[in-house]
């Protein structure tokens, strides 16, 4: 994994859990919020650009948690994208 040592001086390696679910692909939702939140995302972009949605999951992510963005699990991150989407379409 790549070294972060400008934003939290500590380098990312994956998290390995011996668990019995089968690993999906990172785009495959699962599960009734994964549906949910990839639906969302599918029925409002048209209104939000990718960019705007991708820099405000950012700040948010960066005002409520000290973990590094770059350490965050692709869904941890969707899930601060969707919330991103969320306040960007309810304003």
């Amino acid at each position: 994994m790549a070294d972060h040592s400008r934003c939290c001086a500590k380098r990312h390696e994956p998290t390995r859990r011996a668990t019995g679910v089968v690993a999906t692909a990172p785009d495959e939702p699962v599960g009734s919020i994964s549906y949910t939140i990839a639906e969302y995302a599918h029925r409002v972009r048209y209104q939000l650009h990718d960019d705007l949605v991708e820099r405000h999951a950012r700040e948010l992510h960066s005002r409520n948690s000290y973990d590094c963005w770059n350490g965050l699990g692709d869904r941890d991150q969707e899930l601060w994208r969707h919330m991103a989407r969320l306040d960007l379409t309810n304003r």
